[in-house]
């Protein structure tokens, strides 16, 4: 899914008239032409998508910094000093330009200004209800240093409440020319915002999700209208956002009379949505989220294999295969047996317990046509065509063939090379080799699987999430260091278990940054 665009684009255009005098720095007169281009409303593909404003009300789009009600603009001077304003400038009818003059009287001159802006900073009314603009205080513009110093506030319980319209805003340095200038900007939110949902994987089982709780570092009480690309507006006063909060979009809210939100099998549930106020991680520190989850009635499977017979299978004639063949694979040169490693690879082991068999050295064989596909039971992963170097494990199957070579008294194991064990100078490297001979002889032998059911039992997870994404550039995930203002965060948490291990099995999906334009996954 593309999220839309989630930013708005400002086109300021600069008309200075030629002096008569060409020593004077003072024009007789400039024209600044202000329009704001709101964002462009994309419709989303799925009906509860976070970039689906078809049924928004204005109110809504407001908060969320789609509808523009008022602008104020200001130019600063290298001295820090408000040459020139404009401010409370009404944008009727969501209008899509608001266009601004500076004449001979605002005395602009050539030379470098900082162009600061900022939409929806005053308190307004929308079908009746008042909607305060979530400043701290009163706007206060009479110098710079006021400018700088308006203030936003998250609220009581850390997040910025969904009734409350943020202001958006811009600080951008620009130089005026003679002639016609033309910058652009972004207007971007003033306000972050996570979205988490959770998806139950599972074909049988309800999820219970208990509680849901941020580290003490996910969101800022209090943070800048504007940003000047410094570190002054990370404030040293951090906290946890309340999921529960009434003033999330979104909060998390427990099913009627129960101690948990049930998210029923193969469905998925927002959990949470709500708009944060800029924050940054202490170095070495991480932002995590807590999911506190159960499976009840969950029956978890364990299987034990066992050599089922001391008589070992050396003819093709002796080999029969059916729903569930598994097998030891033996080494009758090197007196070893075939296994899997950690990095999927195929090596040879002794082993002198054949009662309770791992199952990294039980080898399931499946037909196909003539040949077969040689599968590793704990791994689930497929022999593949063995190489000079080394046999690898992959998750395509490969077919072999299993012959006996014109020897009624071995099999050997082919897919293009032959399977060959090494000697012990060579550190019994299994392998290919083009040519058959005595480290190629294989016996196989029956290994029978016993499967026990546990009463049925209560699993759990609460284990902190740590928050990551993905560099849209270079595509690596790494840990976020800071949460932007502009920034929307949205997560999906995939959640199954495992029935033969009892676990839970978990797939995040990292979410990209990249400022206002973000595309999610």
């Amino acid at each position: 899914m593309r999220n839309l665009l989630r930013y708005i684009v400002v086109c300021l255009t600069l008309v200075l008239a030629a002096c008569q005098d060409s020593g004077s720095e003072r024009s007789e007169a400039v024209s600044l032409t202000f329009r704001l281009s709101t964002a462009e409303l994309t419709r989303g593909a799925v009906t509860d998508s976070p970039s689906n404003t078809d049924s928004w009300s204005q109110a809504e789009k407001a908060v969320d910094g789609r509808y523009l009600y008022t602008v104020s603009v200001y130019l600063v001077n290298e001295q820090k000093q408000i040459v020139a304003r404009r401010e409370n400038i009404a944008v009727e009818n969501q209008a899509n330009e608001v266009v601004v003059t500076f004449d001979e009287n605002d005395d602009l001159k050539r030379g470098i200004y900082t162009l600061m802006a900022v939409a929806n900073n005053a308190d307004t009314t929308i079908s009746g209800t008042t909607y305060d603009s979530g400043l701290l205080g009163t706007w206060a513009s009479t110098t710079y240093d006021e400018l700088m110093s308006n203030k936003i506030d998250a609220g009581g319980d850390n997040i910025s409440p969904k009734d409350v319209v943020q202001p958006l805003s811009l600080m951008k340095e620009i130089e005026l020319h003679a002639g016609s200038n033309m910058v652009e900007g972004e207007l971007v939110r003033t306000f972050a915002r996570i979205r988490i949902e959770v998806n139950n994987n599972s074909g049988t089982f309800p999820l219970k999700i208990n509680n849901l709780t941020f580290s003490n570092n996910f969101a800022q009480k209090r943070a800048y209208v504007f940003d000047d690309g410094t570190t002054r507006k990370y404030f040293d006063q951090t906290a946890a956002p309340v999921a529960t909060s009434d003033d999330a979009l979104q909060p998390f809210v427990k099913d009627s009379g129960e101690d948990y939100k049930t998210v029923d099998a193969q469905t998925s549930a927002v959990v949470f949505d709500g708009y944060l106020l800029e924050s940054k991680a202490d170095a070495g520190e991480e932002y995590t989220y807590t999911l506190d989850l159960t499976y009840d009635g969950v029956v978890t499977t364990s299987s034990s294999f066992y050599r089922e017979s001391n008589t070992a299978i050396y003819r093709t004639s002796s080999l029969t295969i059916d729903n569930e063949s598994y097998f030891l694979i033996y080494n009758q040169n090197r007196g070893r047996y075939l296994s899997a490693d950690e990095n999927n690879r195929v090596i040879s082991v002794t082993l002198s317990e054949f009662s309770n068999l791992s199952a990294t050295n039980v080898w399931q064989l499946i037909k196909n046509g003539n040949n077969y596909y040689i599968k590793n039971v704990n791994s689930g992963m497929y022999m593949q065509a063995p190489t000079s170097s080394n046999v690898t494990m992959g998750n395509s199957p490969i077919a072999y063939s299993i012959n006996n070579n014109n020897s009624n008294n071995y099999l050997a194991l082919q897919s293009g090379n032959y399977i060959e064990v090494r000697d012990r100078v060579n550190g019994y490297l299994v392998r290919g080799n083009s040519k058959y001979g005595n480290s190629n002889r294989f016996y196989l032998y029956k290994v029978k699987k016993t499967t026990t059911q546990s009463a049925p039992q209560s699993i759990t997870y609460k284990t902190p999430i740590t928050l990551t994404s993905i560099d849209p550039v270079s595509q690596q995930s790494s840990n976020v260091t800071a949460i932007k203002r502009n920034d929307f965060i949205n997560i999906l948490v995939t959640v199954s278990y495992n029935p033969e291990s009892g676990e839970f099995e978990f797939y995040v999906k990292d979410w990209e940054s990249g400022g206002g334009n973000v595309e999610f996954n």
